[in-house]
């Protein structure tokens, strides 16, 4: 079933990162990226070497590992996972407006015909109280379909925002990632359109979301893109004046600005409460879509945890000492 594929692979994903996160030698060769990779007055054959100097000596595999861990890609490319997550959106939009029409049969609806009887059955009082009667078939369930298809709306549109972003306005840089999480990414950003609507047509008992929630989803959504949008654009002017700088001294220096004064990664948080607004706007009913919130979380926590040592170290005292990693007054 399409669901249980998808939290899968969000719940492999998630415990892969916590357990890289843990051992020093893997943290610094597949979890950071970006400047938390490498110093840059120290250049990509220095922290080579330091990384294959923190490789554990016992195995006969460690010089695969080690040369496995150095496999880099330009941070640039991070506009692919954009590219993939609007065309494979896109693509279910289409199928399900085809479907909502009454046009085609939709592919998603496929996953109803491969929900576990037991399943079914503990469901199957729920859904009889919602459709009025026992005369949907398992095979038929009645799907909010406008609904499906607005919350995939707001998907698509930001990972659309975020491509524009990332090939228009995001200066290049020299930064590197780790070819394993460029691996993860592509692969996030294929079934996350699938997380945001699969409930809407595999789960019993899914309801349209009541109006106000639409409404308060939406407006959760605009602010938290806006704010977003803001803070990158406060990182790219910042990384375009680091640009003519000749002194790595002064390459780096600290944001400040709208949710800047409250966190170190305030896009990062905006990006979590993106997700949570589509599931609002969805009625609270999306549970794959909880288990994605949950992966965005155990990725941009670590990720705001590492920028926020970076920061520290970098800066030492100038950095303002109450702004917290990720959450306002809390971490």
């Amino acid at each position: 079933m399409i669901i249980f594929l998808v939290r899968g692979i969000y719940a492999a994903l998630a415990s892969i990162a916590l357990a890289f996160e843990v051992a020093p030698w893997t943290r610094e060769a597949f979890v950071r990226y970006g400047k938390t990779r490498s110093d840059p007055a120290e250049g990509d054959g220095t922290n080579k070497r330091r990384l294959h100097q923190q490789a554990p000596r016992s195995a006969p595999e460690t010089d695969l590992l080690s040369w496995f861990s150095q496999q880099t890609v330009p941070k640039n490319w991070f506009w692919h996972f954009y590219l993939v997550g609007a065309v494979v959106g896109c693509l279910v939009a289409l199928d399900l407006l085809g479907r909502t029409l009454g046009q085609t049969r939709s592919l998603l609806d496929l996953c109803s015909e491969m929900v576990p009887v037991t399943y079914l059955r503990q469901s199957l009082a729920l859904k009889q109280s919602v459709d009025g009667g026992i005369e949907n078939s398992p095979g038929s369930i009645k799907s909010p379909h406008m609904a499906a298809l607005l919350t995939l709306l707001m998907y698509i549109i930001h990972v659309a925002l975020r491509l524009k972003e990332t090939v228009r306005d995001q200066p290049k840089t020299d930064a590197r990632m780790h070819i394993g999480q460029y691996g993860v990414g592509i692969i996030y950003y294929i079934v996350t359109p699938l997380a945001v609507v699969a409930d809407a047509y595999c789960v019993p008992g899914w309801t349209m979301p009541p109006v106000w929630a639409a409404l308060a989803g939406i407006a959760l959504y605009i602010y938290a893109s806006v704010h977003q949008w803001r803070c990158h654009h406060i990182l790219y002017r910042l990384r375009s004046r680091a640009m003519v700088r000749q002194s790595i001294e002064h390459k780096y220096v600290v944001p400040d600005g709208d949710l800047f004064s409250l966190v170190s990664c305030p896009h990062f948080l905006c990006e979590i409460v993106i997700y949570v607004s589509i599931w609002t706007a969805a009625g609270f009913q999306a549970t794959t879509l909880v288990w994605t919130i949950c992966w965005t979380v155990v990725n941009l926590g670590i990720t705001a945890r590492e920028t926020q040592q970076w920061y520290r170290q970098k800066f030492g005292p100038e950095y303002p000492q109450g702004r917290k990693a990720l959450v306002p007054y809390v971490w």
